[in-house]
């Protein structure tokens, strides 16, 4: 046995490149008595992978977006629209603050709690952006996103379309650094955090409460720059309150700003502080003239920053839009036929998530048409956004003793776009001659990058009861950070997969402890 250790010790951090054998289903044979003994046996995983099979995974997917800063926009035809939607991970709320806090003090959080509560019953997450300027002035709460009372407090601002004043018919836009505005809203945050920062189904909370409809700039409103102090002030009002939720922010939030040495500064500080970005301008017609070239991604070292720590998000520009425009079949009087060169809007979405790293996608229109117009693309992007785990191999070293060590090396590559960011447990099941064992090997994390191996090993103590034979060697990846033990799935092919979630994925041979 201290031959077998001492061999073990100097292959073990070379076992990947040691090949072996061994067998899987029916090509399974008898252990071979005769072999040599410490040989390191691989068995290729790669011909039961399955890239064309939708796996339904946790904290990755698709949103809707309703309200979509306003109450009634996208609202869901029927519920069925959104349950039966490939990947439906959450519901994004985008809505103004006066219709949560119509007078001060006084919260109306019923608008969203009826939308929160009917869909976390179906098990949907939630995800929220509070605006403090629209642009329209259907409704008195979309003329003052930020709330009359707070002009009538002393709050300087302005009614503006465009760079031009109106009067008071226009939407109303503060000073988003006057002081008394701040401290009203730091007040209404305080409010909203302690209601839902440590709410379960919560996925993430949008820094919105710069710029038209939340994304940094006025680009439809007063066309006046707001500062990098400014800016970096809403971003720790956020970071004071929201001490659970994962924060999220436009890029145009930070690129906003003229000064590149700032604009930089704020990116750091986002970084630093754990705060994310969302892109909210893929196919919108301005971002196809000047960068077509990167899919409209104006801003791909934001997202290339922040990915490998927090979970970013992808907007299309509206659908119905783009559709309109025909951008997305590529019309040949589009901007995307024209910049495009033989593309579709189907191909800058694909280019779009490489560069975003995005985990979770929006088609930002209504779920019926988009899914009867995009059926197996919605599929293809969903596999593709966040992780998507494929088993390559599974090696250890021969011969396995009851009561002795499995030297094991299990090699996964994700071909999604991000890693995991939950603490995923990676389990490893034994089951034979009436025995069955389970023990965790690992924890998925943040290293587990798309494009770089993720090489595994692990030296296992064998129950010494196990009695001699073959036994099946089962994998499985389980999520239970819900409280649940939710299977998280492999694109392996379905058969191999048992109704606990564990995929059967080699046969080895346990011999008598000597």
């Amino acid at each position: 046995m201290s031959i077998l250790k001492d061999i073990a010790r100097f292959l073990w951090p070379f076992s990947l490149s040691l090949a072996g054998y061994c067998c899987l289903g029916d090509a399974a044979g008898q252990p071979d008595e005769d072999r040599t003994p410490a040989r390191w046996h691989r068995q290729d995983l790669s011909q039961f992978h399955d890239a064309k099979r939708v796996l339904i995974n946790p904290h990755k997917g698709w949103y809707h977006h309703y309200p979509d800063n306003h109450p009634d926009k996208y609202a869901i035809r029927k519920d069925t629209d959104l349950l039966e939607f490939p990947g439906m991970d959450h519901v994004y709320i985008r809505l103004a603050w006066s219709y949560l806090e119509p007078r001060e003090g006084e919260f109306d959080w019923a608008v969203i709690d009826r939308i929160i509560d009917k869909w976390t019953a179906h098990g949907l997450g939630i995800a929220f952006r509070i605006s403090c300027k629209e642009t329209s002035t259907d409704r008195i709460e979309q003329q003052f996103a930020t709330p009359r009372w707070v002009m009538e407090a002393g709050a300087r601002g302005g009614f503006y379309r465009t760079g031009q004043p109106t009067g008071p018919d226009g939407p109303w836009e503060p000073e988003f650094d006057d002081p008394i505005f701040l401290a009203k809203l730091d007040r209404f945050l305080e409010a909203f955090a302690a209601r839902y920062d440590h709410r379960p189904w919560l996925r993430y909370v949008d820094i919105g409460s710069i710029g038209d409809w939340g994304e940094g700039h006025s680009w439809a409103g007063s066309r006046k720059e707001v500062g990098f102090d400014a800016r970096k002030k809403h971003v720790d009002i956020h970071i004071k309150h929201f001490k659970r939720a994962q924060l999220v922010v436009s890029d145009d939030f930070v690129y906003a700003l003229n000064n590149p040495q700032q604009r930089q500064a704020l990116h750091r500080h986002v970084i630093t502080n754990g705060i994310s970005y969302r892109d909210d301008s893929i196919l919108v017609n301005g971002y196809l003239d000047g960068y077509s070239d990167r899919f409209t991604v104006r801003s791909p070292g934001f997202f290339a920053d922040a990915y490998p720590h927090t979970p970013t998000v992808f907007e299309l520009e509206h659908y119905g839009t783009v559709k309109r425009l025909g951008n997305w079949e590529g019309r040949h009087d589009s901007l995307v036929a024209k910049h495009g060169r033989g593309k579709t809007g189907k191909d800058y979405f694909r280019g779009a998530l490489q560069l975003l790293h995005a985990t979770y996608i929006g088609y930002h229109g209504y779920a019926h048409e988009w899914l009867a117009d995009n059926p197996e693309f919605t599929r293809e992007m969903l596999n593709q956004c966040g992780y998507w785990l494929f088993p390559i191999s599974v090696e250890w070293l021969d011969p396995v003793t009851a009561g002795g060590k499995l030297l094991l090396a299990l090699t996964l590559e994700n071909r999604g776009v991000a890693p995991p960011y939950h603490p995923y447990e990676l389990r490893l099941k034994l089951d034979g001659n009436g025995s069955s064992w389970i023990v965790t090997v690992a924890h998925a994390d943040k290293t587990w990058l798309p494009g770089t191996p993720i090489v595994l090993r692990r030296e296992l103590a064998i129950p010494p009861e196990f009695s001699p034979g073959k036994y099946d060697v089962s994998v499985g990846l389980f999520d239970r950070t819900s409280g649940g033990d939710r299977p998280v799935e492999f694109a392996l092919k379905e058969h191999l997969r048992d109704s606990n979630g564990y995929y059967r994925v080699a046969t080895i041979g346990i011999a008598r402890s000597q």
